[in-house]
């Protein structure tokens, strides 16, 4: 697959693609969760790789599925220089028939996560990716509709190769972390209820400081940085589906203060909560 930066989005951000070489240290950007799904692909290099309440060390040939909603970080593992192919589609980006609902529900919603291809199958996909990388530079009549084709054809490669080699493929989360992988599931089961450093450490049975080194390390996220964006997500998901109060979500969410609710929900999405709401659910 040739190196090559490109960035490429549909106006409706149904679709986007982004091919990146990337040198020395990177990190991905606070505050990550969206309603897409993402397929990440790395050509060269390795990444230490966040998803939901797991740390994966990924390795070149590897590809990694992540849900919508889904909180995920990216963070500098040996081999910082790395090049990536990054992908996010909505849910209505493809033909939303049985069948690919099914196909996107095997794939994204049964932690398969992080796919390490052996060679003969990584060249498959990086022909695929290198086919989209074409359309998008070229944009000859009916490209969108080969884009589609052809993320449908490495979603269908991938599901085949997963059901083909459940047992060899899918790469195991990293032991090096599994203390913070476990205090992770705390906090997502727990995000509402009161939570500082000191009082999670304790539970857990480690210094604050280790707790709060360990943490950003493993998961490219402070301690505070994580639970802000869990109890964002969920008062996204609230402001959304339901007609509670602003003051009420803030409650049910953890946060202690409607200022501070307010102050940082606007930090993570950039819209007050009001104004969110009526975006979402006009």
């Amino acid at each position: 697959m040739k190196k090559t930066n490109i960035d490429f989005d549909y106006p409706d951000r149904s679709f986007h693609f982004s091919a990146r070489e990337v040198f020395g240290h990177y990190t991905m950007l606070s505050n990550h969760f969206h309603d897409q799904y993402e397929i990440y692909y790395l050509l060269s290099g390795e990444r230490h790789y966040f998803i939901k309440d797991r740390i994966f060390h990924v390795k070149s040939g590897t590809l990694v599925l992540i849900n919508r909603q889904d909180v995920h970080r990216t963070t500098d593992a040996d081999t910082q220089d790395h090049v990536r192919v990054l992908l996010n589609f909505s849910k209505d980006y493809l033909l939303s028939s049985p069948y690919v609902i099914a196909l996107l529900d095997g794939l994204f919603m049964n932690n398969n996560y992080v796919i390490p291809f052996l060679s003969a199958e990584q060249q498959y996909v990086e022909v695929l990716l290198d086919k989209m990388i074409h359309e998008i530079e070229h944009q000859s009549t009916g490209f969108q509709v080969a884009l589609q084709a052809l993320l449908m054809d490495l979603l269908v490669y991938t599901s085949r190769y997963i059901e083909s080699n459940r047992h060899d493929v899918l790469a195991p989360p990293s032991q090096v972390h599994e203390k913070i992988s476990q205090i992770v599931q705390y906090i997502n089961t727990n995000y509402q209820t009161p939570l500082t450093l000191s009082s999670v450490a304790q539970n857990f049975f480690v210094s604050q400081y280790y707790l709060s080194r360990t943490f950003k390390q493993a998961t490219g996220f402070t301690f505070v940085e994580y639970i802000n964006n869990i109890r964002i997500r969920e008062a996204q998901r609230l402001l959304r589906e339901t007609n509670h109060k602003v003051i009420d979500i803030s409650e049910a969410v953890g946060f202690g203060s409607i200022s501070h609710f307010g102050r940082v929900f606007k930090e993570v999405t950039r819209f007050s909560p009001l104004n969110y709401r009526r975006l979402n659910t006009e």
